[in-house]
């Protein structure tokens, strides 16, 4: 089981630092339109940790995001099982 979740951790890795070049950093349609009409939003929430600027923030970040996500599921799976 131990191998298993290494491995899978090993093949997001993998999976982050190839796919993280690709991201875009131009906007999305919403925001491209939003600039074309010159509307501008209001920030309501600013995010406590960011992507990160440089391409090993980006995937330190994803790393965290995925140990965040799999430590909670795996907390839940531990106690839907003592029930």
């Amino acid at each position: 089981m131990k191998r298993q979740i290494i491995l899978g951790f090993l093949v997001i890795i993998l999976a982050l630092a190839i796919t993280l070049p690709l991201a875009s950093s131009n906007p999305d349609g919403l925001e491209a339109t939003m600039e074309k009409v010159g509307l501008e939003e209001k920030i309501i929430y600013t995010a406590p940790l960011s992507y990160g600027e440089s391409w090993i923030e980006g995937v330190l970040m994803g790393l965290l995001g995925v140990a965040m996500v799999f430590g909670t599921a795996y907390l839940i799976g531990m106690l839907i099982k003592r029930v």
